[in-house]
């Protein structure tokens, strides 16, 4: 599971917390004069000691429905992030900012926020135990199946490692140079995305015999998906033993700017109505695993 930096802070609107983030005019200056610019990076920037952010790998959230409200939007167990919030004496917030922890800010960079205050490092999780709301919308990818590959070997599936580093460099302006597209995971190949949020992969290995409905069912840890749609899946595509699966969530930040697009298009249901014309042709093979089905609730 991915850990993410967490601060909130209290702002007197939302057009002040988004005017604190805001590192337009740092990325105009950039591509006009491809220097850094100090007095231009935004306040939240300036207050860590750093040139800018990755937005790909931040949430930033505001609500006026005090701290409970907030409390129900951060990604993060809810009993921690209260037991934090009493360490640090604070009463009040209703912005939040969420930040992956391996994109170039240090813990000690962290802690020099002023206008906001740094919780620390937690897991991220999607559906913390204690967030009220619900997953409606949300789309889970599911891929299943029986690998001989031990979890080292199975994880270089999904290492982007390489694409990412050149991709940080292009878009801080250290390389006019695109990341180049042969350096993606094969993840991200097999779906045609250039990278995937790391926040929104789950992967489970079984050590026992499970029955493969309940295998996903437990992989996607949402009582709202039927558990009879995973088992007639699973009947369908004759999938009666399987020691692997796991899930992708595209729209994970429920965010226009931020979700990604991925439909997977099987054999049988080429010249069905409702195709969307960014699509992807199933493949017979991810990883040793099928491709099963997407689910969403509307």
């Amino acid at each position: 599971m991915s850990k993410i930096m967490i601060w909130v802070g209290q702002f007197d609107s939302e057009a002040d917390f988004e005017k604190y983030m805001d590192q337009s005019a740092f990325r105009q200056w950039w591509k006009e004069y491809d220097e850094d610019n100090k007095k231009m990076r935004c306040q939240f920037c300036k207050e860590l000691g750093v040139m800018d952010y990755d937005e790909d790998f931040l949430i930033m959230k505001f609500t006026s429905d005090g701290l409970t409200g907030l409390l129900n939007l951060i990604p993060a167990n809810t009993k921690k992030i209260n037991q934090s919030m009493a360490d640090k004496n604070i009463a009040m917030a209703n912005a939040v900012i969420c930040y992956n922890c391996r994109e170039d800010i240090s813990p000690k960079k962290a802690e020099n926020t002023t206008t906001m205050t740094y919780l620390g490092t937690f897991e991220f999780e999607l559906s913390p135990e204690g967030v009220q709301g619900s997953n409606v919308g949300l789309k889970y990818i599911i891929w299943i199946g029986t690998t001989d590959k031990n979890q080292e070997e199975f994880m270089e599936y999904f290492n982007q490692d390489e694409y990412l580093k050149e991709l940080r460099a292009y878009e801080d302006g250290q390389t006019k140079k695109r990341p180049n597209p042969e350096h993606r995971c094969q993840f991200c190949k097999d779906l045609n995305i250039k990278f995937y949020y790391p926040e929104f992969l789950r992967i489970h290995f079984f050590d026992s015999i499970t029955p493969p409905a309940k295998m996903i069912t437990n992989l996607i840890n949402d009582p709202q998906i039927p558990e009879k749609w995973i088992d007639d899946d699973c009947i369908e595509n004759n999938i009666t033993k399987a020691n692997c699966a796991f899930c992708y969530i595209p729209n994970g930040f429920r965010d226009k700017k931020k979700d990604q697009k991925i439909y997977i298009l099987k054999e049988e249901n080429k010249g069905l109505l409702g195709i969307p014309k960014k699509h992807v042709d199933a493949l017979s093979d991810y990883n040793g695993l099928i491709y099963l089905s997407s689910y969403k609730l509307e």
